[in-house]
């Protein structure tokens, strides 16, 4: 048996090693949750009242029922607008702030203090603000999730950029580098999986922004659906709501999942997240 074959073996092994693991994976994630639920539906009257929290079939029901009237869909369209909306508006302005104060680091140890003064103010807070200034439509729900995604974009493209070594820059500029090329072969590439793990872990607060807008004021969106099935004492209502959110934002995580294969030849990221 020569070298190829011998390493073609240990691969096709590797590759039935990985499969078995990620079959483990789904079924022993399948069989928590089927237990979960299933207790779940036990404990939800004997033990508990449903009042307090319904049962899986109740809120299969509800579900089934928004489905079927269009409601789902009707208001799931506003929310997954503004929050797409949103977390676009965010990471775009966040890279494009964060260049600029990147490369002149003096300049942003003169705005610093003001970046964090706006970083400590509770993004919830912001949101009747924006209500007030733009009114009840979809701009402000568009701004409370851009709020949301910004700083968290910002905070990490300024320390991707940081981290790259002052001697480096300098050496290279001895060299003959313009800015450009500097930015565009040292500054971007180290910066890059700063930017792509906040990516990564701003769709959730995307969607926070886009909820948080419809229930302060909004008569559409799947955060009004909840709101109003909260006011009407409906548990299962709230429940399918919130699960209809988590869904949402699962898919939007798995459409960006190539992201993590991007970041797989990097080390390890560590990325800052704000407590607003």
């Amino acid at each position: 048996m020569n070298g190829a074959t011998v390493l073609e073996n240990t691969r096709r092994e590797h590759r039935a090693a990985q499969h078995a693991h990620r079959r483990f994976l789904l079924l022993t994630r399948f069989g928590i949750l089927a237990a979960v639920l299933a207790a779940w539906e036990l404990a939800s009257g004997p033990l508990i009242r449903p009042f307090f929290l319904s049962s899986p079939t109740e809120i299969a029901e509800t579900l089934a029922e928004w489905v079927t009237t269009g409601e789902l869909w009707y208001h799931g369209q506003f929310t997954v607008t503004a929050a797409v909306a949103g977390y676009l508006l965010g990471a775009a302005a966040g890279v494009l702030v964060a260049w600029p104060l990147g490369l002149l680091r003096l300049a942003y140890r003169i705005v610093e203090p003001y970046f964090l003064v706006a970083y400590s103010v509770p993004a919830v807070a912001m949101g009747p603000v924006f209500i007030l200034w733009f009114g009840l439509g979809m701009t402000p729900k568009i701004l409370i999730a851009a709020y949301f995604v910004f700083f968290i974009v910002f905070i990490n493209t300024v320390a991707g950029f940081h981290q790259v070594p002052r001697g480096l820059l300098d050496t290279t500029r001895v060299l003959g580098a313009s800015r450009r090329a500097q930015l565009r072969t040292i500054m971007l590439p180290s910066a890059l999986p700063f930017i792509l793990a906040a990516l990564r872990i701003t769709l959730p607060a995307a969607m926070i922004g886009a909820v948080t807008g419809e229930f302060i004021s909004a008569n559409r969106g799947l955060g009004y659906l909840t709101r109003a099935s909260a006011a009407s004492y409906s548990t299962a209502g709230v429940l399918a709501g919130v699960l209809s959110l988590s869904a949402i934002v699962l898919l939007m995580n798995l459409m960006l999942r190539p992201l993590r294969h991007a970041l797989r030849w990097q080390q390890e990221i560590d990325v800052k997240e704000g407590s607003s």
